[in-house]
């Protein structure tokens, strides 16, 4: 079985690495659940990205806090 070739240029979430998705996620997330500035297309964006590691089996952690 051979070794998948990962493109990080590639329109598709399936295609780009581990380390990059983790960093879109990152990105994404700040956008959407941080600063509040997004599009639906980002919020779609946060959704495959978080799929795809799902799919990976990568752990996910979500934090929420409250403040007075």
């Amino acid at each position: 079985m051979s070794k998948k070739t990962y493109n990080n240029d590639s329109h598709y979430f399936t295609d780009w690495t581990t380390k990059k998705l983790k960093e879109e996620a990152i990105g994404y997330n700040h956008a959407v659940n941080i600063v509040e500035c997004y599009g639906m297309s980002d919020v779609a964006a946060l959704q495959g990205i978080l799929s795809e590691l799902n799919k990976r089996k990568i752990q996910i952690n979500n934090e929420i806090s409250f403040s007075n």
